[in-house]
């Protein structure tokens, strides 16, 4: 009987190690660079990141996120403090940047990426992901019957600069099809406001470092957007450790290193009767050039501060200040990669052997680029794109730590892997849901009735002239009405008098003068440029060309009816 028993035992084993079930496969990238950042070159930072598609088109969703090249910026004054700890301080960044977004409504497939800006001020509960983006969960607060619009914690963080180029409230987008090409982002400490001993009638100082956004792309180029310095110093009215410490005061943190963060990918697994472990991961995608070579980014740049002083002479009565970043010798520092490291695990902390299909390698035409070389027969080119994929298949064997990549011929044909070929094969596992797609409303909306100082703001004293509409890659239909920038929501939510406003709206109407979106801000990089949509690119109605910016005030899918926003032309009462 006994052994009945064991033989029994042992049939049922076979059986459940034969099933596939459900695995995990995380592709994590590191890219360190030289650490030898002057001392003075804190005012700013930038760099390029390579936009790719990481899943094939039929694959993006928002089961998954993942970044695009990035790092995390962060205010000196805090981080540099011998006792600094996160439970005390809390936690300060300007960080993400550009990639997958899972809370995203809106996409593309060919070039699903989009930019947020990614303000954490005082932890998670204050943050600012561009003008009338907060924190993701804030978008659609359909629980809420005011969305939540009256809570100040990061909606009212950024504020529209440009006059040329709309920030939708999905986040801006690339053209469809754009692959594999350098998209060149980063953050530097205008001088837009003025220093100030009270904060929100407290006696709490805020600064005058707006963070401002810069891009350089192939179709446009300077000054996007800030997180206001109150984004910033608003924290400290409830967590006292931070006064004078934040971003509106303080500059940068040496930042040295570089990441790609994506979370878990679909995978399956099988294991045989040995007790080795086959895997079979969904498709995952990486850029390649004709050389052979993968440039994840390049050219991060530090800045120090000549800008600054250019500007601030600027705008009290001095000469007209360049927009050319490097214009003076040494004023940008550009950094040399040293390191590419590609931390790709199964299962949360199985290490793949994956030096045995990727090194790291020196580019011999820009040093300052992550690059990487694939190598061995198990790498896929992607056909009629400049992407490869990653080695499907792998196998751990009982006693080993690490998995290996193998050709499907090593593959039992009774694991039944080598059968899933679909984004089907995986869904009883994942939730592939293809985006919310719900539309993301605001106070403009006809029928939202909620009033209060915050929320007002978007309608007293209002819009200028408007609507608009902007029919863009990803779907969707951006409202927008054009603002006097001193009106726009975040700026009358940010704790300016109106003297202050007053002062914010000359300085902004000098730079919509003067500084132009096809004027050269930072140095180039050796790779294309990526285009932004191009139906993001706006122009200012007659007769607001200067001081006047383009407020998103509602997004929705393109194939439904929009609401029926009031026509508002206040320009003639002006």
């Amino acid at each position: 009987m006994k052994h009945y028993y064991f033989l029994f035992t042992f049939l049922i084993s076979l059986s459940i190690s034969a099933q596939v079930e459900k695995a995990t496969f995380k592709p994590y990238l590191f890219m360190s660079y030289s650490d030898d950042i002057p001392d003075t070159h804190i005012y700013g930072a930038m760099h390029y990141t390579n936009i790719h598609n990481t899943v094939p088109d039929e694959w993006v969703g928002s089961f998954y996120q993942s970044g695009m090249m990035h790092t995390w910026y962060r205010p000196a004054k805090i981080y540099d403090l011998p006792d600094y700890h996160r439970d005390a301080y809390g936690y300060h960044s300007i960080e993400g940047g550009a990639g997958y977004k899972p809370a995203n409504s809106f996409h593309n497939y060919k070039t699903p990426q989009k930019f947020t800006m990614g303000g954490v001020a005082g932890g998670f509960g204050a943050f600012s992901n561009g003008p009338g983006q907060g924190s993701p969960g804030f978008k659609n607060s359909r629980k809420s019957p005011t969305l939540r619009w009256e809570d100040n914690t990061g909606r009212y963080g950024a504020a529209v600069i440009s006059n040329n180029l709309l920030f939708p409230l999905d986040g801006i987008g690339f053209e469809e099809g754009e692959n594999n090409k350098m998209f060149g982002y980063g953050y530097y400490a205008l001088p837009l406001t003025e220093p100030k001993s009270t904060t929100a009638g407290q006696n709490k100082p805020t600064g005058n470092r707006s963070w401002t956004l810069f891009f350089n792309t192939e179709n446009f180029s300077g000054p996007v957007a800030f997180h206001t310095p109150y984004h910033w110093s608003k924290r400290s009215l409830t967590q006292e450790s931070t006064i004078g410490r934040n971003l509106d005061n303080s500059l940068l943190k040496r930042s040295p290193r570089f990441q790609r963060e994506t979370n878990n990918l679909p995978a399956k697994k099988w294991v045989n009767s040995n007790g080795d472990t086959y895997y079979k991961i969904s498709p995952a995608l990486m850029p390649m050039d004709a050389d052979g070579i993968g440039r994840i980014g390049t050219m991060p740049m530090n800045m120090d501060d000549t800008m600054w002083n250019a500007v601030s002479n600027w705008f009290n009565g001095g000469p007209v200040a360049s927009t050319n970043f490097n214009a003076k010798e040494g004023a940008v520092h550009i950094r040399t990669n040293t390191n590419f490291k590609a931390s790709y695990r199964l299962d949360k902390t199985k290490y793949i052997a994956s030096a045995d299909f990727v090194t790291r390698v020196s580019d011999p035409n820009d040093p300052s680029a992550a690059a990487f070389k694939w190598k061995g027969d198990l790498i896929e080119k992607v056909e009629g794109r400049n992407l490869v994929k990653l080695p499907e298949y792998y196998v751990l064997l009982k006693g080993s730590k690490s998995p290996k990549a193998i050709a499907a011929s090593e593959v039992p044909e009774e694991s039944g892997l080598k059968a899933l070929d679909s984004r089907a094969d995986y869904e009883n596992d994942w939730e592939f849901d293809n985006y919310n797609r719900e539309a993301i409303y605001t106070p403009m909306l006809p029928e939202y009735t909620y009033s209060d100082k915050v929320v007002d703001a978007w309608k007293t004293p209002g819009p200028t002239a408007g609507p608009y509409y902007a029919k863009l890659e990803d779907g969707s239909t951006a409202v927008y009405y054009w603002y006097k920038f001193n009106e726009q929501p975040s700026i009358l939510n940010s704790d300016m008098d109106e003297a202050e406003r007053a002062l914010i709206q000359k300085r902004i109407e000098l730079i919509h003068t003067n500084w132009h979106s096809d004027d050269q801000y930072f140095p180039d990089p050796k790779q294309e440029k990526i285009s932004l949509d191009k139906n993001l690119l706006v122009t200012p109605p007659k007769g607001l060309e200067v001081g006047y910016v383009p407020i998103c005030i509602h997004q929705q899918l393109s194939t439904e009816k929009l609401p029926d926003f009031p026509e508002i032309n206040r320009l003639e009462t002006k």
